[in-house]
């Protein structure tokens, strides 16, 4: 597995590119928390070209590789980003960012969930189309770092690969149709989900 994680590093190096998205999520983020120092850090995005060489790049990782494969044949792009916070931070103030309320407004976005604390704020919005969730967008800052991740592709399919490694089965979120007389919508499994979280 360690040798898997290492050819998908070397190939977003060569192939991914800065997130400008993300940065300016950050960048919203450190005009309304100013205290807080959100400095440090990166931004990456990788599309077909950095997540195709990903995935020739796994086959050579075994039974592991093959999993690897698996997903990342269902993502089509992936935006990530981490940077270090040094200051007193209240989040319990802060607003969602302004892209992630533009996604709400004019782009049919979904709110998940959200969280804000005096020392953390959370943010958690997905978009579904043809009854599957095809992105996912989640900012987490705490009083240490600000981690910013979007990631869009077949999102349901990807799920199902990562359960079925894990032998974990949840009701609901299958396609196995003598288990489920109709496709279930995406909100059903979110609350599905929601359901099993901690």
């Amino acid at each position: 597995m360690k040798r898997l994680v290492l050819l998908f590093l070397s190939a977003s190096l060569l192939t991914g590119c800065t997130s400008f998205e993300l940065s300016r999520v950050r960048n919203d983020l450190a005009r309304q928390a100013p205290e807080a120092k959100i400095g440090d850090g990166y931004a990456f995005s990788f599309g077909k070209i950095s997540i195709g060489l990903a995935r020739l790049l796994a086959g050579f990782g075994g039974e592991d590789g093959d999993v690897a494969q698996s997903i990342l044949g269902e993502v089509q792009r992936v935006q990530f980003a981490k940077y270090d916070v040094d200051g007193d931070l209240n989040a319990s103030r802060l607003a969602m960012p302004g892209r992630l309320r533009h996604y709400l407004e004019d782009e049919n976005w979904e709110h998940l969930a959200s969280v804000r604390t005096a020392n953390e704020a959370v943010w958690v919005l997905y978009r579904e189309e043809d009854n599957a969730i095809r992105d996912l967008f989640a900012v987490v800052l705490d009083a240490e770092e600000l981690v910013l991740a979007r990631i869009t592709g077949n999102l349901n399919a990807v799920v199902l690969t990562a359960l079925a490694e894990q032998d974990i089965e949840i009701p609901y979120f299958n396609d196995d149709e003598e288990s489920q007389p109709a496709a279930v919508a995406s909100d059903e499994m979110l609350e599905t989900a929601a359901e099993l979280a901690p």
